[in-house]
């Protein structure tokens, strides 16, 4: 994984600084007990240059031939300095010692000397000796994760007026029921873990009743709070790591307060409280228990602070250790939290209870793999004698009553006489389904659901060329094995042209254990000349042409984290010279012109694969679960337009390559970079469709960073070669979380720029942007509104600024902020 200065050394790099000659100096930071150190800032001193170590303490410079001042410096720790003679490429790994006499100036600041500081830094020479008590350990763990739910009143839609959504058909009824409102999810499973924190696990029995998308450790790959290690990085919580207040440098994060010590058997226990030093973005509070003599935890209530979530409003963590062959583990830990989601509101917990260890197994190379858990064939198929066999702890009643009902439900809801019912209600024409909602038909013995447009759906008053009446069907089947097709269709008649268009297309997801896809669509209609162009321009008349068009797709894993997509496609282009348009246009554009081009054909195949090294992932039974990697994705794309005798065809060869990846940097925040090149190999017949082009930025929307630029004053075509370059760091408060008064409003602070390299126009640009933005929650969804300031430099404008607003939303599915 590159280093963010030497992503931001390809962003902003000139013209001039392609005839350097450089070398590279790259190595690891750690600390004096060998744990990575992230964020920390490597410095040319001479040369004033510098970037900040990964996550995993890399880092990466480039050096000007000759004697350079590295400068290595961390809060907390002694700064390091060393000199290299630069005359060809060198390793350099850094290890920090801690600045004791820093952290002890922060202790003795405390107006009165706290017994449990020295609690603390006893427990923190111990730490090396406890994140190395084993090399790997295997214990059963039974987990238990409930949700109470509380939901305001609405007035229920009649049954009958329920909209024929295809894939919302399928899905069971509803049924009021006087049962406890609850979310449940049970899982018995066999983990193996590394001293290194690879994981294992086979999940041999899995019971979910209710919407499980805030339930939290459904499996050990959710992530941990391990807090003898300096940080915690829990996807499903937040954006950052959290400071744990075991960290080397937790004096400056932390205060601590001695609340009592007590007596357990042979043990007395310190019970300390645990106080952020000020509101962190990802700080804990609470307390913690320790041993004395042992100093190790026995204990552990810690919650962690707003600023450090994401999907939840409250959260916190519970553990409790004992002593299991000479060694201290968390036997037991609990998981509660509070979510709003519109409204309903629910407050969960989840148990984990982990027996039978077993330490230091010799395993067999290569144990510790891609496949981070597997669940059984017969994990969902456990009935409820199996259950109260194997519970280490009995369920409460209103536990009991939610299980026995849902099950009893769930063999109704199967039933076929329920089920021709259910289909009979679905299946009835009333006014609003026939008006306003659509109409649908299903089968749900064969999993099979039709739905029809309804008839508001008839008239596109804004449709190219005025007026139109179009009517769209779709149907749709989902298998047991999750195997699943869809069909839908639309046809359109443009009373101002006389036109028909319309399409049909067939998807067929056939393995998905192999993610794979195939995909057949033909129609005729309309199509954008330039996806990429700004918000202004993307609707204009010259940005439209009339196609007919068959396109076949296909996409599959070939192996772990390789995919192969395959494309063939034709298609008959003509422009809109002879189409008559309403007046609407008029009114909105100036000099609203369609563009002429002669009528062309196109027969196109595009072969790509996207590569991602060690992608982690579980196996279900009928499907594969991707939890992502700590590795770049490589992409490779080849477009061939193909020559066809007798006809008018456009050809060309154009070649693209990227690598991309989202990675976080310790409490700093998280970092995003895309690199990417494009070649057009052969342009013997090229349409202006077939170009490639580079973005124009809009007036005040800052649009996408990963793929677009801000200030560029107009989108421009690009025939050879090109390089782009993209990078954005997201602090997430880290800043912010710092500045009184400001660290009271949730305002985060974001960085980063772009470059981009056109040698055949003799062009270059960076920019440089910078701002703040905000997580605002609108019923179950979190969207992220932002304000920067762009500054751009091209050698062919000079220099240019403005402002910048931005919107996006949350995808809680992928952890990531998307579109």
């Amino acid at each position: 994984m590159r280093t963010i200065l030497h992503l931001l050394g390809l962003l902003f790099v000139t013209t001039t600084a392609f005839s350097q000659e450089f070398y590279q100096l790259r190595g690891f930071v750690h600390s004096e007990s060998n744990e990575p150190l992230p964020g920390v800032t490597v410095r040319v001193v001479n040369a004033n240059t510098g970037t900040i170590t990964d996550k995993e303490g890399r880092y990466q410079l480039k050096l000007l031939e000759g004697l350079n001042r590295i400068s290595v410096s961390s809060m907390g720790y002694q700064t390091e300095v060393f000199e290299v003679v630069a005359a060809k490429d060198l390793v350099k790994n850094v290890y920090l010692k801690i600045d004791q006499k820093q952290l002890d100036e922060v202790v003795v600041k405390v107006k009165k000397r706290d017994y449990s500081y020295e609690v603390i830094k006893q427990v923190l020479q111990r730490k090396d000796s406890l994140l190395a008590q084993y090399q790997n350990y295997r214990a059963k763990v039974y987990i238990k994760s409930v949700e109470r739910l509380e939901t305001k009143k609405v007035a229920p839609k009649k049954e009958e007026d329920t909209p024929a959504k295809v894939e919302d058909a399928l899905k069971k009824p509803v049924i009021t029921d006087s049962i406890p409102k609850l979310n449940l999810f049970e899982c018995q499973l066999v983990r193996h873990q590394s001293r290194a924190g690879q994981q294992k696990e086979e999940r041999e029995a899995v019971k979910r009743l209710g919407d499980q998308s805030t339930l939290f450790f459904k499996s050990v790959t959710d992530g941990e709070f391990n807090f003898y290690q300096n940080h915690q990085k829990i996807a499903k919580i937040g954006d950052n790591e959290i400071t744990s207040p075991l960290s080397d440098l937790t004096f400056l994060s932390y205060r601590f307060q001695l609340l009592k010590y007590y007596i357990d058997g042979p043990y007395k226990i310190y019970q300390i409280k645990v106080i952020p030093r000020e509101l962190g973005n990802a700080l804990y509070e609470g307390t913690i228990e320790v041993i004395e003599d042992e100093w190790v935890l026995r204990n552990v209530d810690l919650q962690i602070t707003k600023r450090g979530l994401l999907r939840y409003d409250e959260f916190g963590v519970k553990q409790q250790f004992e002593k299991v062959q000479n060694r201290w583990i968390p036997t037991r830990v609990t998981y509660h939290w509070k979510v709003k989601e519109g409204n309903t509101k629910k407050a969960g917990k989840t148990e984990v209870l982990q027996s039978d260890y077993a330490f230091d197994l010799a395993l067999p190379k290569r144990f510790f793999g891609d496949e981070v858990g597997v669940t059984t064939a017969e994990a969902y198929k456990r009935d409820t004698t199996f259950w109260e066999q194997i519970r280490p702890q009995p369920l409460t009643r209103d536990e009991q009553k939610f299980i026995k009902e849902k099950e009893r439900l769930e063999a109704l809801v199967n039933s076929k006489a329920y089920l021709d019912s259910i289909d009979k209600i679905f299946n009835r024409i009333t006014f609003p389904k026939v008006v306003y909602l659509g109409m649908g038909h299903i089968n749900r013995e064969k999993k099979t659901t039709w739905h029809f447009d309804p008839v508001l759906g008839l008239v596109d008053p804004l449709a190219i060329g005025g007026w139109r009446v179009r009517y769209g069907a779709g149907f749709y089947k989902r298998q047991e094995n999750r195997k699943q097709l869809w069909v839908n269709s639309n046809l359109g008649y443009g009373f101002k042209n006389k036109d028909v268009i319309g399409f049909v297309s067939v998807s067929y997801f056939y393995n998905p254990l192999k993610v794979s896809n195939i995909s057949l669509a033909m129609g005729s209609g309309f199509n954008v000349i330039n996806g990429a162009a700004t918000i202004s321009d993307i609707a204009r008349r010259s940005n439209f042409y009339r196609n007919q068009y068959i396109n076949l797709m296909h996409r599959t894993e070939l192996f772990n984290g390789f995919y192969f997509s395959a494309q063939a496609y034709y298609e008959t282009r003509s422009d809109l010279s002879n189409f008559q348009f309403s007046s609407l246009g008029d009114r909105i554009f100036s000099n609203n012109a369609p563009q002429p081009f002669p009528t062309t054909h196109i027969y196109r195949t595009v072969f790509g694969i996207d590569y991602t090294p060690r992608q982690l992932y579980l196996r279900e039974p009928n499907e594969k679960v991707i939890l992502g990697s700590n590795y770049p994705t490589f992409s490779l794309n080849i477009d061939r337009a193909w020559p066809v005798s007798g006809k008018n065809t456009n050809v060309y060869t154009k070649l693209s390559a990227s690598i991309r990846q989202t990675f976080n940097v310790g409490i700093i925040g998280t970092s995003e970079y895309r690199i990417s090149a494009g070649k057009f190999l052969d342009t013997t017949s090229l349409a202006v469709m077939d170009y490639s082009y580079m973005r124009g930025g809009d007036r005040y929307f800052f649009s996408p960073a990963m793929y677009t630029y801000q200030l560029i004053p107009r989108t421009f075509p690009v025939f050879d070669w090109h390089l782009e370059t993209h990078y954005v760091h997201q602090f997430n408060g880290f800043l912010t979380s710092k500045i009184p008064l400001l660290n009271k409003t949730k305002i985060r602070e974001m960085a980063g720029g772009g470059f981009l390299y056109v040698p055949e126009r003799k062009f270059q640009y960076s920019e440089l942007y910078f701002g703040l933005n905000r997580i605002f929650k609108l019923g179950r969804e979190r969207i992220r509104l932002g304000a920067y300031y762009v500054i751009g430099q091209s050698n062919t404008f000079g220099i240019s600024n403005g402002i910048k607003f931005s919107i996006e939303p949350y995808n809680a599915a992928k952890n990531t902020w998307s579109f």
